[in-house]
């Protein structure tokens, strides 16, 4: 779907909310193409947080977010919608792929400078570019099989040589005097709801399989498949992958069991994956306890389950625990999310300590939302 242009009421709507903002605050909303090509409508302006657009609360204008993962919030975005988003203290240039992968969208990037516009960025979903993110984790993850200093130097040089292609990637877009709107016209809307099924156990061949994976690369490296559930027990779907220290990219992840190319992550969540798939990686040095980064790399973005199995230096299983979808988890996320917009409203050190101290209780619920299964 061609874009010619976006109200220019919509963004100066941009601009000004995010000169409002200030303290390097951005501002986003979904837009909406309509039928002569042009960025006519958008939802509510949402006000960047500590990590940036709260993407639960900016999709909860579309759908009902309560009980939903992102991915099955993000399959009620309409097929003419677009992110639009504000960078403060930028030109508008869109320096990498990683927001089109995981929306499968258009992407609007509006740079702001000294109170007023700076540019209108574009970038289109294109299969190539899919790709392209694809080698990107690829790279990220090459440094750490590097065995001497020139091995490094080499995967160092391809990565900045596709940091240089990015730059090519962006189109500059107009403005229209078509006035914004805040009503939008739905085109092709589909939605998914992804099950919860209880996790019990996990195959003890298929545990230790990853751990002896997890030792065989070694240096801390977690290693990852998905897996599949029966009766609730996880049991073997794909082949391991090999993830960075402390995490596996999404794409990677997913590469075990489906195909990926040319595929943005949306639709790799939500039409390839099996919605009965759980994600399985491993802890080195830890016992499976997980954390607030688990259940978001899991459960809270995809939907699906996560187990993770802790082992020793000397690959002795330590124990394995799954975090599963949930209502208190998609709770935690929101209410997680609206601290992330309260700590910049707060006018006292006593109004902040309160927020801080609730933001590490909240990571400290999602620990307590993990449940030893059985390794059998």
């Amino acid at each position: 779907m061609e874009i010619k242009a976006v109200s220019q009421e919509i963004v100066d709507m941009l601009v000004q909310r995010t000169t409002e903002l200030s303290q390097g605050r951005n501002a986003g909303c979904l837009g909406f193409i309509d039928d002569t090509g042009f960025v006519s409508s958008s939802t509510k302006v949402i006000d960047g947080g500590l990590n940036g657009i709260p993407l639960r609360i900016m999709l909860s204008h579309i759908t009902n977010m309560e009980g939903k993962s992102l991915i099955e919030g993000m399959s009620s975005v309409p097929d003419n919608a677009v992110l639009i988003m504000t960078r403060p203290g930028k030109t508008g240039l869109i320096t990498d792929v990683s927001g089109v992968d995981f929306f499968n969208l258009p992407i609007i990037s509006i740079g702001v400078k000294n109170n007023g516009l700076a540019g209108i960025g574009l970038i289109m979903p294109k299969e190539e570019y899919f790709d392209l993110a694809t080698e990107s984790e690829m790279l990220n993850l090459a440094t750490l099989g590097s065995v001497t200093m020139d091995d490094e130097k080499e995967v160092l040089k391809k990565s900045n040589l596709l940091s240089l292609k990015y730059l090519e990637l962006t189109t500059e877009l107009g403005v229209s005097n078509k006035n914004g709107s805040d009503e939008y016209t739905s085109q092709h809307e589909h939605t998914i709801d992804i099950p919860r099924i209880k996790i019990n156990a996990i195959d003890k061949g298929l545990a230790r399989d990853l751990v002896d994976r997890s030792m065989e690369v070694g240096q801390g490296r977690e290693v990852a498949m998905m897996g599949r559930i029966e009766d609730g027990r996880v049991v073997s779907q794909g082949q391991i992958v090999e993830g960075g220290i402390g995490f596996v990219p999404s794409r990677l992840l997913a590469s075990s069991a489906v195909d990926i190319s040319q595929k943005s992550l949306r639709k790799i969540y939500s039409e390839l994956v099996p919605e009965d798939a759980v994600i399985v990686h491993t802890h080195p040095g830890g016992t499976g306890v997980m954390h607030i980064g688990d259940a978001n790399a899991g459960p809270g973005t995809w939907g699906r389950a996560i187990v993770a199995i802790g082992h020793d230096a000397k690959g002795k299983i330590r124990g394995a625990t799954v975090v599963e979808s949930g209502d208190k988890l998609y709770q935690l996320a929101d209410e997680d999310e609206q601290l992330g917009l309260q700590f910049f409203q707060a006018e006292t050190p006593e109004r902040e300590a309160e927020i801080r101290n609730r933001k590490f209780g909240i990571a400290q619920e999602y620990t307590g939302l993990c449940k030893p299964i059985q390794i059998n």
